[in-house]
């Protein structure tokens, strides 16, 4: 037969506790670097308002080569040996201009690459391709 005790268990289980305190050391171990971290000290220069005002927007030029290979620089056809004179001029008149190249999804690379060589001879140094 089973004897039953009428003691006072009076014995605290620590064990959840110490987890809690262990999960929070962690916590508290992993975060405290992320908030001593500084960022990088740079002096950005002040903006001049009249200057950003008073700059010139770029002037486009835009060639569009069509599936069949046509090419219009400003919506005016032209041939691909006249391309380069023709820029020549057009940049001579505004050297910050900036020539946007469009192509059909048909277009053969071979095409484009022949304007972009073609602006390049004339001296064209900025230039975009757009779809």
């Amino acid at each position: 037969m089973r004897r039953i005790s009428h003691e006072v268990i009076s014995d605290i289980n620590i064990t959840p506790f110490t987890d809690v305190v262990l999960v929070l050391l962690i916590i508290f171990l992993i975060a405290t670097p992320l908030l001593m971290m500084e960022g990088l000290k740079i002096d950005l220069p002040s903006q001049n308002k009249q200057a950003v005002t008073a700059a010139k927007k770029p002037t486009f030029i835009t060639v569009s080569i069509t599936a069949n290979g046509s090419i219009t620089v400003n919506d005016k056809p032209c041939q691909l040996s006249e391309l380069t004179p023709l820029l020549q001029q057009m940049i001579k008149s505004d050297p910050e201009s900036v020539l946007t190249i469009g192509a059909d999804e048909e277009t053969l690379y071979e095409r484009v690459v022949k304007v972009i060589d073609s602006a390049r001879a004339a001296g064209v140094e900025k230039y975009v391709l757009v779809k």
